[in-house]
């Protein structure tokens, strides 16, 4: 019983998700909510360490910044605020890693337009990073 202990303590002092560093490849699947259109999913390729933990869309670097980044257990969350040409956008996003997998959500509001995107994150560690 006091190895299983110390062997958790270790653990949580690790401090971090159960994310295998590399190169990760990563799917989106939009839902703009209230809306009959389908939009296709995206999937995109991201190098993903303990310290950009954070998947992106592709380009939003640019425009969005994450801040706030929690990280309970496997879990981490964070807020995003985007701007650019499609309009402000702001929300929360969360994510879940096991080893060489991840599931996870972001959900955003698109401000003056009270819109709502929904978006689900899956994805899958496909190698080292380049």
């Amino acid at each position: 019983v006091l190895i299983s202990l110390l062997v958790l303590s270790f653990d949580a002092l690790a401090g971090g998700p159960n994310l295998n560093p590399g190169k990760w490849e990563i799917t989106t699947e939009t839902e703009m909510v209230g809306m009959p259109m389908k939009v296709p999913p995206v999937t995109h390729t991201q190098c993903l360490t303990a310290k950009d933990i954070v998947p992106q869309s592709e380009g939003e670097s640019k425009e969005c910044q994450v801040s706030d980044i929690k990280v309970s257990g496997n879990t981490v969350s964070w807020k995003i605020v985007c701007s650019g040409q499609g309009g402000a956008m702001e929300g929360t996003g969360r994510i879940t890693y096991s080893g060489d997998r991840m599931e996870g959500a972001m959900d955003m509001t698109i401000k003056g337009a009270g819109m709502q995107v929904k978006n689900k994150i899956s994805g899958r560690r496909i190698g080292d990073c380049d």
